[in-house]
This record gives structure tokens, sequence and C-alpha cells, in this order.
């Protein structure tokens, strides 16, 4: 009895064995296929933009694999905030805290040869320079959590007629002037959406081009919900225009911090950057196209410097200006 006690045992393992497999086979199919169908959706999805990139000469293997990814997703929040951004009028604050000052000032000590050498190459003060990185990222700390490929592929939708009329609707429900302004405000909504998918097709582009320039894979980069990504911010375009190999490494990484310094005061310095006030400003303008932005960095830059160079308290640093 205990012989066929035990051969029956045996079958009961091997029919459960049996059935743990298939149910594990079954799955992995069903995974693949769900996967297999959510690619097959998003080509088909995203067809008007495949076709665009294509037709500028992008290689369709890097066309495709972005769309493999699992991380690429269409979200009309980014067709929103870079097409109708414009109607929200954001306050900047009239001053920094004394944080900001100070780790500033710490971040010049601890980086004080190679933003030396940066100041010299380009005639951008240090202060300026750690003013944008904390203004753009808190030195680094803060590089956003927002998916490139995705950014740009989203917002490269925003010409077509659907995603037009979201914009209008939105615009309608939240808005309360007259009907003169009204219908103003629905032509620039409809220009900046041809303007923004074009954009976005051109940093797609540019992106493209990174593929083996950057430590991190392109499909895998995360930055802001513009698409800027590093230490400094840059935008795929930047990048191949203004990247700068700061430490003769024989590559350009913004995510290293002597790349991003030499790459801003490159930046900076191809646009403009001199020893007058409006051309500073005109610099600074070109990095981000916001005046409050501009007066934010220069503000910030006065008073790191008045902390480091005249050895002022915290307190009274935050009534310095830059010039």
């Amino acid at each position: 009895m205990t012989r066929y006690n035990n051969i029956s045992f045996t079958i009961a393992v091997y029919i459960l064995l049996t059935f743990v497999f298939l149910l594990l086979v079954i799955g992995k199919i069903s995974h693949s296929s769900s996967k297999s169908q959510d690619y097959t959706a998003k080509v088909k999805f995203f067809q008007p933009v495949i076709e665009k990139l294509l037709k500028k000469g992008v290689d369709s293997g890097f066309v495709f694999n972005l769309l493999a990814n699992p991380k690429t997703q269409f979200n009309e929040k980014y067709i929103r905030i870079n097409v109708t951004g414009f109607l929200k009028k954001t306050t900047a604050p009239d001053r920094y805290d004394w944080r900001a000052v100070e780790k500033s000032r710490s971040f010049i000590i601890e980086n004080e040869s190679i933003l030396d050498s940066c100041e010299r190459t380009y005639s951008v003060p240090r202060e300026v320079i750690t003013a944008v990185l904390w203004s753009e990222t808190k030195l680094g700390d803060f590089l956003g959590t927002n998916h490139i490929a995705s950014v740009f592929l989203s917002t490269s939708m925003a010409y077509l007629p659907q995603f037009i009329n979201l914009n209008i609707m939105y615009l309608t429900e939240n808005f309360s002037g007259d009907s003169t302004t009204l219908d103003s405000l629905e032509k620039k909504i409809y220009s900046r959406a041809i303007q923004k998918s074009n954009w976005a097709i051109t940093e797609l582009v540019a992106l493209a081009k990174l593929r083996n320039k950057l430590s991190t894979p392109v499909q895998e980069l995360y930055g802001s919900w513009a698409g800027a990504f590093g230490i400094p911010q840059f935008l795929p375009s930047s990048y191949l225009k203004w990247g700068v190999d700061g430490n003769d490494n024989k590559s350009i990484d913004l995510f290293e911090i002597e790349d991003a310094i030499f790459s801003i005061g490159n930046f900076l310095k191809s646009n403009g950057w001199g020893s007058s006030q409006e051309s500073q400003k005109k610099a600074l303008f070109a990095y981000n196209n916001s005046w409050d932005y501009v007066s934010r960095v220069l503000r910030l830059a006065g008073r790191i410097k008045a902390r480091i160079l005249q050895d002022v308290s915290p307190a009274d640093s935050l009534k310095v200006n830059f010039n």
C-alpha cells in the first residue's frame, strides 16, 4: 500500500508542477502579447510623427526603439503645458532665502578650480553660473521626473485638430475676459500648437543624434516638462550646439558638474554675454525665455557674490543685486 501511495504522490507532484509550468508559460505569452499590442498601438498612434521623423532622416531603428520602451507613453499634459503655459503668469519671489545663498557659496568653494577656469574661458562670473545651476536644478539635486522622449513625442502631436480643440476648450473653460480677447487667444493657441509641434520634432531629431554621446541611454532620460535634462537643464539641440567637455575626458556628460559648468558658460557667452547689463540679460533670456527668470538669476548671483567677496552675513547678502 505504501508503494502505491508513493506512486500516487509522485504523480500528483508531477501534475502540479506541470500545471504551474503551463500557468507560467501562458502568463509569459499573455504578457508578451500585451507588450506587443501596446507597442503596435503606440506605433499606430504616433504614425504622423514617425513619418515626419523618417522624412527628416532619423533612423527608423531609433524611432521604433523609443516606442518599444514601456516608459514611452503619450501624455496630453505635455501638449497642454507647452502650448497653453503662457496663459499662467508665474510670480517669482523677490528674494532667495539664506539656504540658497549658503549652498551656492559652498558649491563655489568646492568647485573653485573648475569655476575659475570657466570664468577665464568665457568671462561669465562664477556667481552667475552657480545661480543658473541653483535656479535650474538646485545645483543638481532635482533633475526632473518627466520622461524626455514622451515629452517630445506627445508635444509633437499638438498640431492635430483634436488636441488644438482640447486646448481651446481648456482656454474657454478657464477664461473670464471679453470675447475679443478670447478670439485672439484662440488664434495664439492655434499658432503655438503648430510652433510647438515643429519644435518637438526638431528636438526629437536632435535626440536621435545623442544616441552615442550620452552615458545615459536617450530612451531612459528624465528631466523637465519642457524636455530639458542634466544638471544645467539643456534641450537636446542645446547640447549639440553648446555642450562642452569641461573635464577633458573626451565626452560631454551634462550629469557631470564640470561639463555642466562649462556648457553654461559657453551658452551664455555664445548668446551675447558681455560687460553690459543689457547683454547679460539678453544672454540669460536666451537660456530661459522669462524676464522673471533673468531677474531671479541676477539677484541671486549678486547675493552670492556679496556673501563670498565681502564676507557679509547671509541676511545682509539678501539685500544685494548682481550689478
